[in-house]
């Protein structure tokens, strides 16, 4: 009998997909503020959100979450494909054009925050961008 409820209690958990939050962070290293926009892909969005489209402004030496969304994957870097889930990201300076390429895996760091069993995993990306980045 316990081998049977053993037996039950592996299936119920080796049955679940896994789950993985997709955090992206972007980390202002100049000296003015930045207005960041940005998209989710439509099936991606949070229902209760009332505009599709999120606006920030970081200040200097700040750092902040820009887009979180779930799926169902593990923990890995998605390579090429990390931006899949954005349908758009629009960087803005107020005297400065940005001549970094945000939409190149190779300028974002890649960290697994979280992963476990019993949780849902966690990544994050994250652009660091400083004046050299803008014309």
């Amino acid at each position: 009998m316990k081998r049977i409820i053993s037996l039950l209690i592996l299936i119920v958990f080796s049955s679940c997909d896994p789950g993985v939050v997709n955090k992206f962070v972007v980390e202002n290293r100049t000296q003015s503020d930045i207005k960041i926009e940005s998209i989710l892909e439509y099936g991606r969005r949070n229902i209760s959100d009332k505009d599709s489209i999120k606006t920030m402004e970081l200040k200097p030496q700040s750092e902040s979450l820009i887009v979180e969304y779930g799926e169902i994957g593990t923990a890995i870097d998605k390579g090429l494909n990390f931006l899949e889930g954005i349908d758009t990201i629009i960087v803005k300076k107020e005297n400065g054009i940005l001549n970094k390429n945000i939409f190149d895996r190779k300028n974002w760091k890649f960290k697994i925050l979280k992963s476990g069993l019993f949780t849902m995993d966690e990544v994050e990306y994250k652009l660091i961008l400083t004046d050299n980045n803008f014309e």
